[in-house]
């Protein structure tokens, strides 16, 4: 299989925690996986942090920057370019415009939490920017193929949130 992740990410300077998560994945699947050929999709920020140690890992510049009308728009063609069989999307945001298999962990709902006194944004800017993260992210459940998420707490907040079926939810906790 050709596999594509999104490690826009990749290192805790660049994603914190999800950017820890990303470099973890990564180096544990160049560890037992030596079948498929990955393609690690990876910022100009980030690019030079990431030393494949499989031979069948493969980095790509992809120099999106996250949330944006780019990462939209210009990330799924170079996505399709690949003929990726599948791509794992480390973050809620998946473009909407990428129609191939794909999964997605999604790692809290954290972000639903906030209200407009927690932004500098006008209040009408803020919800917004709250109603678009709600559709990318029910655009994200509804299309994929199998959503991560790593706590039942998550699980749970997603199912009660988007109204999804639970088979289509993997708990599968985060780990050094």
């Amino acid at each position: 299989m050709r596999i594509g992740i999104d490690a826009r990410f990749y290192g805790p300077e660049y994603g914190k925690g999800i950017g820890r998560y990303t470099q973890k994945l990564i180096k544990n699947l160049e560890k037992i996986d030596q079948k498929n050929q990955y393609f690690i999709f990876l910022r100009k920020e980030n690019f030079d942090n990431y030393h494949p140690q499989n031979e069948n890992f493969h980095k790509v510049l992809a120099d999106y920057q996250w949330y944006s009308l780019a990462e939209q728009i210009f990330f799924p063609w170079q996505l399709y370019k690949f003929k990726l069989d599948l791509v794992h999307f480390l973050h809620f945001n998946v473009p909407l415009f990428y129609l191939k298999p794909f999964v997605v962990t999604i790692h809290d709902l954290i972000h639903e939490q906030s209200s407009s006194q927690s932004s500098n944004l006008p209040s009408f800017f803020f919800f917004l920017k709250k109603r678009v993260y709600f559709l990318v992210i029910k655009n994200a459940i509804q299309r994929s193929r199998k959503i991560i998420t790593v706590s039942c707490f998550s699980q749970k907040e997603i199912i009660k949130r988007y109204n999804i079926d639970p088979n289509k939810i993997m708990v599968i906790y985060e780990a050094n």
